[in-house]
């Protein structure tokens, strides 16, 4: 019968420079790749594997990962969105097609209306103007969707946060202060089906009983969130995917 491989802890480290995260599980030898969009590493490794051991791993291989993370910056410039007209832009797992409206004063805006992304602009925007507007788009409706969904998996949990905070994250979904119960979640996750969203809500909320990633870590998961791990892998291609 073929061993099923789990997933015993995880942490984060900076290997020159590096953002790596590396996942101990119950597997005799060390798998590396190379993540889009930023070129952060995933290492998955036995559970007794050395730190040192770990970066002499990832030495012995820097010059792959060099050429992977230079690949994946050329294809994130290419891939840049232009904000033009039609143009697809991702709100809660859907994607809706970007509809100019005319602005003839005030400050630039983006909303959603019925199927459709309206951005109003005035003609001669630029850009970053753009940008702008659908990044505070994202933060309103990620604002909202916290101040909604929070407070049922606060329950589920037993814990409560004292502080919900929004940013631009590059290599995590979202993170917790232990020590001040505040939490921070990725702008992101408003790009992605609501059920990610509540996901990473009880991942965070999690760490407020256990402070890393180990068994007692996942048992709670499992009993508040039974297919996290489905949910998990989904946002992890839906990024991906965006990105590829």
């Amino acid at each position: 019968m073929r061993k099923q491989v789990r997933l015993l802890r995880e942490k984060s480290l900076l290997i020159d420079g590096i953002p790596t995260e590396i996942r101990y599980k119950n597997i005799k030898n060390l798998y590396l790749r190379v993540c889009p969009p930023d070129g952060h590493i995933e290492l998955s490794v036995p559970q007794r594997t050395s730190q040192r051991e770990i970066e002499h791993f990832v030495s012995r291989r820097r010059a792959w990962i060099d050429e992977r993370r230079r690949l994946f910056s050329v294809r994130a410039e290419k891939s840049e969105p232009q904000y033009v007209e039609g143009e697809r832009i991702p709100l809660w797992g859907t994607a809706y097609p970007l509809v100019y409206r005319p602005l003839l004063r005030g400050k630039p805006y983006a909303e959603r209306v019925e199927n459709q992304i309206l951005l109003h602009v005035s003609e001669d925007t630029d850009a970053d103007v753009c940008r702008a507007a659908i990044i505070a788009l994202y933060r309103t409706q990620l604002a909202a969707a916290i101040e909604r969904e929070a407070p049922a998996c606060e329950q589920m949990v037993g814990k409560h946060a004292s502080l919900w905070r929004i940013r631009a994250m590059k290599t995590r979904w979202g993170s917790c202060n232990v020590r001040t119960a505040a939490i921070t979640l990725n702008l992101d996750l408003a790009r992605y089906d609501v059920r990610a969203l509540r996901y990473v809500i009880t991942h965070e909320l999690t760490h407020l009983w256990v402070r890393g990633h180990d068994a007692r870590f996942y048992a709670r998961m499992d009993m508040y969130f039974p297919d996290w791990r489905e949910v998990r892998r989904r946002l992890n291609e839906w990024a991906r995917t965006e990105e590829n």
